[in-house]
């Protein structure tokens, strides 16, 4: 599978307007946007499906690459891969590492696990709201859990983020906003079929 390097850290020398993506980071005292896993590698055991855009900052441009990069920096997140409109995927944490996708979160019942971010790999879709998601998106998306898999020697349990973030986990006192996404346009049969 071919995926691309741009990792949310201090060496990264991608040009974001006058800045690079290092700078932005190194400027907010990090060297990189995620930190180490208590659970090691071999904890990872779950995939959690997001989507984001640029619609707020670039609205005739929501899927700009660029663009999005920059939302990682200026709100502190991560994940670990994004997936652009074209299908083109690209690595912007070590998977290994955990990346700062989900928040405050619970799996579903009845593994009930909190902190999600600890034992999961984070994919963003470039997306809206009403967008859908691109058949792209939906072939690079399987592909990569398919080689997920595949390293780990496992089957992972697949989530969305409004799974683990959403009304249960606000329910629960565990944030105060329910998160969306990927939402009611995702194709969840779709990437069952895609992931064989």
């Amino acid at each position: 599978m071919n995926i691309k390097e741009c990792l949310l850290c201090d060496e990264n020398n991608y040009p974001v307007d006058t800045a690079t993506i290092g700078s932005l980071i190194a400027s907010s005292g990090q060297k990189h946007l995620w930190n180490e896993r208590a659970c090691g590698a071999g904890g990872i055991d779950t995939v959690v499906v997001h989507y984001m855009s640029a619609t707020a900052v670039s609205p005739g441009d929501p899927y700009n690459f660029t663009r999005l990069l920059k939302i990682f920096c200026d709100y502190g997140v991560s994940s670990h891969y994004l997936i652009n409109r074209d299908g083109e995927v690209y690595r912007l944490v070590p998977e290994e590492m955990k990346a700062w996708h989900a928040g405050p979160s619970i799996m579903p019942v009845p593994d009930d696990r909190t902190g999600v971010n600890e034992f999961s790999i984070g994919i963003e879709l470039a997306a809206t709201e009403s967008s859908g998601f691109a058949d792209a998106q939906y072939e690079a998306l399987g592909g990569l859990c398919v080689d997920i898999e595949k390293r780990y020697h496992k089957k992972m349990t697949r989530v969305g983020h409004d799974m683990v973030a959403g009304e249960r986990a606000v329910a629960l006192g565990l944030r105060k906003e329910p998160k969306v996404d990927p939402g009611p346009l995702f194709d969840w049969p779709r990437l069952i079929r895609l992931i064989g």
